[in-house]
C-alpha cells in the first residue's frame, strides 16, 4: 500500500490568478522517506497540507494509507503525525508538558505517555531543558519541541516540513538520527526541506517543485544524472577568463570570487594542471543536489553559464 497517492493533485487560493498546486501526481511508498524540495512559494507547504487533512484541493484527488484524505479525514489523522512548518510551542508550558499531554491527547495511558515523553526528550537532547517553560527556550529549542511531540506518538505516516529551520549543526544530526530511527520500525516520512545536505542525507526518493509544478523527481543518484556533465571544479578567477574555461564545459560565476566549471572526469587534469600554473587555489567534487536544484530552478544566465529550463 502506498503511503501517499496524489493524482493530478491542483489548489488554486480564493483571490490568485495562479495555480499554488498545478496537477500534481505523487506517489509515495511506504517505510520510505520521500522529500519535497522546491523554492519559497513552489507549492510544498500546500502539498503537505492536502495531504494532512488540513486544506482541501481545488482538483483532483489524494489517498493516504489507503484513506482519501478528502472523504475520510478523520481516519487519515488517526494515523499521520505532523510537524507543521508555522507550528509554535505555546509559551508557558515546558517540553514535558507538551510532548505528556499531546501523547494524553492521542490516547495513550499515564505509564506509557511517560515512557514515550522522556524517550523522545532524552534522543532529542530536551531532558535538561524539560522543565523550563517554552518561552524561556531558544528558538532551536522551541522547534526542537514540535518535532518531539511528532516523533513521540506511534503514527504510520510523518509530516516534517522543514523540521530543522533554525537549528545548529549538531541538533539537526539528532533530528536526522531520530527520522531514521522512525523509518527503521517502518514508518513512513514526507520531508520538506531547503537544506541540500539534509534531503542527500535521509532522502530515498525526491521530488523537485516549481511554481507548482513537479520539474524532475528520482533518487538524489537519478537527479544528478540531469547535469550532462558529472563533476564540478571551482578556481579563483583571478587571472582566468570566462572564455579559456568554457572549453572544458558550462561555467557558471558563483559570486564568491571562483568560477564553477561543470566537466567530466577527463578534463580535471588538465583543468587542475591550469590552475597550478597560474598559482589559484582549486576544489575538485563530484556534482551535487544542490547543483542539480539550482540548475532546474535557477535562472544562470550570464556568463556563458546554465539558462533556466523550461517548465
Amino acid at each position: 500500500m502506498l503511503a501517499i497517492d496524489a493524482d493530478s493533485l491542483t489548489k488554486v487560493y480564493k483571490g490568485s490568478s495562479r495555480a499554488a498546486l498545478n496537477n500534481v501526481s505523487i506517489k509515495v511508498d511506504s517505510a520510505k522517506i520521500f522529500t519535497l524540495l522546491g523554492r519559497n512559494g513552489a507549492g510544498k507547504t500546500t502539498f503537505v497540507r492536502m495531504a494532512a487533512t488540513q486544506l482541501l484541493p481545488t482538483s483532483g484527488s489524494i489517498s493516504v494509507l489507503g484513506y482519501d484524505a478528502v472523504r475520510q479525514a478523520k481516519q487519515v489523522r488517526q494515523l499521520i503525525s505532523v510537524v507543521p512548518q508555522e507550528g509554535r510551542p505555546l509559551r508557558a508550558l515546558t517540553p514535558w508538558d507538551h510532548v505528556y499531554n499531546w501523547l494524553q491527547i492521542r490516547g495513550e495511558d499515564k505509564k506509557q505517555a511517560r515512557e514515550k515523553t522522556e524517550a523522545v526528550l532524552q534522543k532529542l537532547e530536551l531532558s535538561e531543558v524539560r522543565d523550563r517553560p517554552a518561552m524561556n527556550l531558544s528558538g532551536g529549542m522551541k522547534q526542537k519541541i514540535l518535532v518531539a511531540m511528532a516523533l513521540a506518538v506511534d503514527a504510520q505516516l510523518l509530516f516534517l516540513d522543514e523540521p530543522t529551520i533554525g537549528l545548529d549543526p549538531v541538533s539537526r544530526r539528532q533530528v536526522w538520527s531520530a527520522v531514521k530511527d522512525w523509518k527503521a520500525k517502518g514508518g513512513s516520512i514526507l520531508l520538506t526541506t531547503h537544506y541540500m545536505d539534509e534531503a542527500e542525507m535521509l532522502s530515498d526518493y525526491i521530488a523537485i517543485i516549481d511554481r507548482g509544478s513537479v520539474v524532475a523527481e528520482g533518487t538524489v543518484r537519478d537527479l544528478r544524472k540531469v547535469i550532462p556533465q558529472n563533476t564540478r571544479i571551482d578556481v579563483a578567477r583571478d587571472g582566468l577568463d570566462i572564455e579559456t574555461l568554457q572549453s572544458f564545459g558550462s561555467v557558471v560565476d558563483t559570486g564568491a570570487g571562483t568560477l564553477r566549471v561543470f566537466t567530466f572526469e577527463s578534463s580535471i587534469r588538465e583543468l587542475s594542471e591550469l590552475a597550478i600554473r597560474r598559482n589559484l587555489p582549486f576544489t575538485v567534487s563530484p556534482v551535487t543536489l544542490d547543483d542539480v536544484f539550482v540548475y532546474l530552478v535557477g535562472n544562470i544566465e550570464s556568463n556563458g553559464g546554465w539558462s533556466q529550463r523550461s517548465q
